[in-house]
């Protein structure tokens, strides 16, 4: 019998996975099975759920906490590549073509996922049909993503790379009618990081955006006003 305690994480489990794009607008069903087959786990700041090069068993679904996705050069520069919150996954590359993790995953806040093993994951999508199509669409997605990125990055100023991210960083529809675009903040550190700069150059970047009227920086989060 599943105790009150159980079934509000089951809840709160099943409301977080409507906003991961496998499952967003399809029934409670596909939500329900996958919960089934995973298992929900905890880790505190600083741990590495994923390490570069281990072997992938699992897929990761974030209900609560912040992530990093990062490598590291020759001389332990750490490279950001993305930062994932509530509803967003990972590890899920590893589990398709069965080749090490190309990655680290750092938390960043207090984290709580659903873990869906391997085989689970696996015979999940060739149950549902639905899911295995949109998974593929995102895989598509991602790609896409990175080849924006790098387009970024290469052509443009760091004010220009740091607006680049920012937008990548943006939920769907977290735009408003007026384009405002708002993003969970990251830290300059974070930011630095992901651009392939240095954190006094981003402060500085982040000041001139900020007088010239383009962000605005409040507590928690930063406003982008899209042109």
């Amino acid at each position: 019998m599943m105790t009150k305690n159980q079934d509000e994480k089951e809840v709160r489990t099943e409301a977080v996975l409507t906003r991961n794009p496998l499952f967003k607008g399809l029934e409670t069903f596909y939500i329900n099975d996958i919960i089934a087959r995973g298992e929900v786990k905890t880790w505190p700041p600083g741990s590495q759920v994923i390490i570069e090069g281990e072997s992938g068993d699992a897929v990761y679904f974030i209900i609560s906490g912040r992530v990093k996705v990062t490598l590291y050069g020759e001389e332990g520069r750490e490279i950001v590549l993305s930062i994932l919150n509530e509803g967003d996954m990972f590890g899920e590359m590893s589990i398709i073509d069965d080749k090490p993790r190309s990655a680290n995953v750092e938390v960043i806040k207090g984290l709580e996922c659903l873990v869906v093993n391997k085989s689970s994951f696996i015979d999940y999508m060739s149950t549902h049909h639905k899911v295995y199509m949109r998974f593929f669409a995102y895989l598509t997605g991602r790609l896409r993503e990175a080849t924006r990125q790098i387009g970024g990055l290469a052509l443009l100023d760091v004010c220009g790379r740091i607006a680049h991210t920012l937008i990548g960083m943006a939920k769907e529809g977290s735009a408003t009618k007026e384009k405002v675009v708002t993003i969970e903040r990251p830290t300059h550190e974070e930011l630095a990081a992901m651009i392939g700069s240095s954190r006094e150059v981003v402060s500085r970047a982040l000041k001139k955006m900020t007088q010239d009227g383009y962000i605005k920086i409040e507590k928690g989060r930063i406003l982008l006003y899209m042109e």
